[in-house]
């Protein structure tokens, strides 16, 4: 029996061995695999193809779920695709393995708020919070500024929704009730208004209150001398016409949607938790801080605020949600918006195209006419120019404005200006500044932009100077604790770091296209033609040349439908008629251009997919039969297009479509991310325009690389403009929005495009053509060097202080 006994104990050892050395196996295979996954997603990583990267790396954490290096990528990967809840993830696989560090924890937090996860965001900030004095993190007053404000903001979600939760509890209680049999009591109403309230007795001598539940809490409440008595209510449902009610499918017209679209309103401008403007926004999304911001000046600053984001975040719109925001709730009717005068019709544009406002501005024909009654209506958008002009003085100053937005509010800097006096001379309710450089060089600049919005929040400009300034350097506050929770009531300035906003890089490629023999005696003979043209109409016919010169720069094709046109609307004296006909003979001896050329081996080089720009329909036409001809899929995308057509084109260009040859509009408020190259075919004269052309691609969402080819002719005006904004500013390699604030210091209310032209029709030779560009080009480049500047005295001044 013992010998047996100890043979049972040996094949039960030999068993056990056995199943080790299988699990053993079995995890050596799932590490093996799981490294293999990791090795995968590395590669994916270095390849930017974030999203094959994430697949991967999501399982070799669940094969390595104790492994901090793959941990670490998996955090990464989600970072740069942008989805909070992948770095929720490897946070909390971090935190299991004991590798989670006190900078993590804190951006633990950030990423449940993110999510939404209030009622855990709200328990792991608090215990951050607690123990904050003993963490292990860099910039600890303003990252502990930043959880107490979490705190705050998910106690207030948490009983929102616990309202809501009451709320509904109510009605379901109230329906019950109206469904229960006829003689339901008094009884059945209160218990609805107080279902934690004990029942009530039915005898009128005072008795002893019952002991209390304590798995709950009931409020404190005073005992009445007597009980009254319950007072019967009968409650008689007609169920057969209640069902019928219930059951019909008749839907009720659009009288009775209106009304209880109304309602929603009324109930949700009782407060500004819910902003009612959003739903009527086109072509554009809203970002989570934009709207963050609005609720703040809403609720907090009553309307008055500095706007002081970094620049490219979108101050145009937090400000056109707060004037929506105001317009749909009745309390602003009318509003005045200030601008430099080269913005007037970028906020014309945008108020109509994404906002639904359709509002006047002095770009328009009728205060170009004389109007007098232009400054009567309702909603302006003006040129500051134009609004603290004599003849406008009075008439803008003498009446009231519910809200007036001055954009590039910096112009206000100086207290002596006209600029300054006038925005103080305004009876307004609210105002809202906007520039992303309160200070150039002097605090004082800062005193005078506050005390427009707030007269005496930094008191009287004697006191500011000898509280906050120090001697010796008007830019280094003192006291600056003090001085930032001033501007904290009045100033909010978001940044990147904030947003997070992470776009892959950009590169731009010019290309240089030497023209053709029959190209350049086109040139030659337009310039010829032009030069008439100037000198016949004694400078009247800028705009005209300044058109030439620009379709000239797209196609022969666009000069010639031009050249069509002037004459079908005049007649010339002729000598000119002979120029415009000798042109348009050479236009059509042009017909595969050399451009052509260049993007058929780009093209061919590369299948990837590819936006090309065309400022007019004219080159629009020539590139599609040209495309056609050499067998190249694409698709046309214009203006002209019905919308249903335009989504088609897009469809069409995402599924099996090589190329996208778009004018300006170029797919605006369409998500067209899943393209990273595009061509200027030709280049717009205004860096703006260019700026918006790569923006339809280098944004969020992008995951890729943006590869952006400039195509010009070699000599042309667009070889000079490029030379300019890429040679001597790298404008490509800013960040959106950097180039208007180089712009403002240099082109006062000129425009950059009347800039250029006029530099190449008054030049009298091509030694003084060059040396004006180059004039123009180190102006830029101060220009540059002067915001720098600026944007560093900013950094050093504000951080992130005034951050949600």
């Amino acid at each position: 029996m013992l010998a047996k006994s100890n043979a049972e104990k040996r094949k039960q050892k030999r068993k056990q061995k056995q199943v080790q050395v299988r699990r053993a196996r079995a995890g050596q295979v799932a590490a093996d695999k799981g490294w293999f996954y990791y090795e995968e997603a590395l590669h994916y990583h270095d390849t930017q193809n974030f999203s094959q990267a994430l697949k991967f790396i999501k399982k070799a954490v669940k094969l390595l779920p104790k492994e901090e290096t793959v941990i670490h990528l998996m955090g990464q990967i989600g970072q740069l695709c942008d989805d909070p809840q992948v770095q929720l993830d490897a946070l909390e696989c971090l935190e299991k393995i004991g590798k989670l560090d006190d900078f993590m924890r804190y951006n633990q937090v950030i990423l449940l708020m993110k999510l939404e996860k209030y009622e855990r965001c709200l328990q792991t900030a608090e215990a951050l919070f607690q123990n904050f004095a003993l963490l292990k993190i860099g910039n600890k007053r303003k990252n502990k500024a930043t959880i107490k404000e979490i705190i705050g903001y998910c106690k207030e979600k948490i009983a929102a929704a616990q309202r809501r939760e009451e709320a509904t509890r109510l009605i379901a209680e109230m329906n019950r009730l109206r469904d229960r049999p006829a003689g339901a009591g008094a009884k059945d109403l209160a218990d609805v208004a107080d279902p934690t309230s004990p029942t009530p007795d039915p005898s009128p001598d005072p008795t002893p209150e019952p002991t209390p539940d304590p798995s709950r809490v009931h409020p404190v409440k005073v005992k009445a001398p007597e009980k009254p008595a319950s007072v019967p209510v009968t409650v008689n449902i007609d169920k057969e016409a209640f069902v019928k009610a219930l059951s019909g499918t008749e839907t009720a017209g659009p009288d009775l949607y209106e009304l209880a679209l109304m309602s929603h309103q009324i109930r949700f401008a009782e407060s500004f938790e819910t902003l009612i403007c959003l739903p009527g926004l086109t072509q554009i999304q809203s970002f989570w801080y934009q709207e963050e911001t609005a609720k703040k000046v809403l609720k907090q600053f009553r309307g008055r605020a500095l706007l002081s984001d970094e620049v490219g975040l979108g101050k145009t719109i937090e400000a056109l949600i707060i004037l929506s925001e105001y317009l749909r709730r009745g309390m602003v009717k009318t509003a005045l918006i200030l601008t430099p005068t080269p913005l007037v019709s970028q906020w014309q544009t945008e108020m109509a195209s994404k906002f639904n406002l359709k509002v006047p501005s002095t770009d328009s024909p009728e205060f170009k006419s004389g109007d007098r009654d232009f400054w009567e209506q309702n909603l302006v958008v003006a040129s500051i120019n134009q609004a603290k002009s004599k003849k406008n003085w009075d008439l803008i100053t003498g009446r009231e404005y519910d809200m007036v937005i001055v954009d590039e509010a910096h112009h206000l800097k100086n207290k002596s200006t006209l600029n300054f006096k006038l925005v103080n001379a305004l009876k307004k309710k609210f105002i809202l500044l906007l520039t992303a450089t309160p200070v150039e060089n002097n605090l004082m600049e800062l005193y005078n932009l506050i005390t427009l919005l707030k007269p005496g929040q930094l008191e009287t400009a004697t006191a500011f100077r000898e509280r906050f300034m120090k001697r010796g350097d008007p830019t280094d506050p003192q006291n600056r604790e003090m001085l930032k929770h001033l501007l904290s009531q009045v100033m909010i300035r978001n940044t990147r770091a904030l947003a997070g906003i992470h776009i892959p890089p950009r590169f731009a490629t010019t290309i240089r296209i030497a023209p053709t023999k029959g190209e350049t005696a086109f040139y030659e003979r337009l310039q010829v033609f032009l030069h008439l043209l100037n000198d016949q109409n004694k400078g009247q016919g800028k705009l005209m040349i300044k058109n030439l010169l620009a379709q000239a720069g797209s196609s022969p094709k666009a000069v010639e439908a031009a050249l069509d046109r002037m004459l079908e609307s005049r007649s010339w004296l002729p000598e000119i008629e002979k120029e415009i006909n000798a042109v348009r003979n050479l236009c059509r001896t042009t017909v595969d251009t050399p451009k052509n050329m260049a993007l058929l081996k780009l093209l061919k080089a590369d299948k990837e997919k590819l936006i090309v720009f065309v400022k007019y329909t004219a080159t629009l036409d020539h590139l599609a039969e040209f495309l056609a001809w050499n067998d190249v899929s694409f698709v046309l995308f214009h203006g002209s297009m019905p919308n249903e057509k335009r989504d088609e084109a897009i469809q069409a260009f995402k599924d099996n479509v090589q190329v996208l040859v778009t004018t300006e509009i170029g797919g605006e408020g369409r998500n067209i991310q899943f393209c990273s190259r595009m061509v200027n075919y030709d280049l717009p004269w205004n860096p703006m325009k260019i700026e918006q052309r790569i923006g339809r691609i280098h944004r969020i969402g992008q995951e890729k690389e943006v590869q952006i080819y400039n195509f010009c002719a070699q000599g042309s005006i667009e070889d000079y403009i490029l030379d300019i904004l890429d040679r001597k500013i790298n404008m490509f390699e800013m960040v959106i929005g950097e180039i208007d604030m180089i712009l403002g210091r240099v082109r006062g209310e000129k425009e950059f495009s009347d800039m250029v032209c006029d530099i190449w029709v008054d030049s009298q030779s091509p030694e003084e053509r060059d040396q004006s560009f180059a004039k123009l080009g180190a102006k830029l480049k101060r220009a540059k060097t002067g915001y720098e500047k600026t944007r560093e005295l900013d950094g050093k001044l504000f951080g992130d202080s005034y951050e949600l």
